[in-house]
C-alpha cells in the first residue's frame, strides 16, 4: 500500500513541480469494417500515449479531452456518444480466443482478469456536434488519477461505442489534457 506524505513539500513547491501536458493520439475504428456499430461495441484498438506520466510507473491526472471526428466520406463526421477507457496495460483485448475487432460486443471479451486490472477509469463523450467537415466534442474536469505500468511512462486507450452511428469511415484525434505529478 502507497504511502502519503503529507509534509513532503511545501504547497509552494507541490504546485511549481506540477506539470500541464496536451497529448494528441490519433485512433482509426477499423476501416475495413462498412457496418454500422451498436451500443457497446469496440470502436478502436488500444493506442499508446506516449509519455502520459513523468517517470516510469509515475501517476498523472486525466483532466481533459478533446475528440476531433474526422469524416472520410465526405458528409461530414459523426456526432454519437462513446466511451474512452484509459488503462497502463498495452495487451489487446481478446474475443473467443481471437484479438478483439471493431464492432465486436465489450461484454464478450474474454481476456484474462489480470489485464482488466490495469484500467484506470473510463469517461464518456456525448456532447459532439457537426461542425461541417468535422465533428468535436469533449469532456472537462474529468479528474482521473492514472498510473502507468512498472518501466513505462505509457497510458493507453480503447473505444467503446455507445450509439449507433458508423465511425469506421473516419480518424479521430483526441487531445488528452494531463496534470503530471
Amino acid at each position: 500500500m502507497a504511502t502519503t506524505d503529507l509534509h513532503k513539500y511545501t504547497v509552494v513547491e507541490k504546485l511549481n513541480k506540477m506539470d500541464v501536458d496536451l497529448i494528441d493520439i490519433t485512433v482509426r475504428p477499423d476501416a475495413d469494417n462498412g457496418a454500422a456499430m451498436t451500443a457497446g461495441d469496440f470502436m478502436f484498438p488500444i493506442v499508446e500515449i506516449p509519455n502520459a506520466v513523468a517517470v516510469d510507473g509515475g501517476t498523472a491526472i486525466l483532466q481533459s479531452c478533446c475528440a476531433v471526428i474526422s469524416g472520410g466520406d465526405g458528409d461530414g463526421a459523426d456526432t454519437g456518444a462513446f466511451d474512452i477507457v484509459i488503462t497502463n496495460d498495452s495487451t489487446v483485448l481478446q474475443h473467443g480466443g481471437a484479438d478483439i475487432n471493431t464492432d465486436d460486443d465489450m461484454a464478450s471479451v474474454t481476456s484474462a482478469l489480470s489485464i482488466m486490472d490495469g484500467t484506470c477509469g473510463f469517461f464518456s463523450i456525448t456532447n459532439a456536434f457537426d461542425a461541417g467537415v468535422v465533428a468535436i466534442g469533449d469532456k472537462r474536469n474529468i479528474g482521473m488519477v492514472c498510473k502507468a505500468a512498472a518501466g513505462s511512462k505509457s497510458l493507453y486507450a480503447y473505444g467503446i461505442v455507445q450509439n449507433t452511428a458508423d465511425y469506421n469511415e473516419g480518424s479521430i484525434v483526441l487531445r488528452l489534457g494531463f496534470v503530471k505529478d
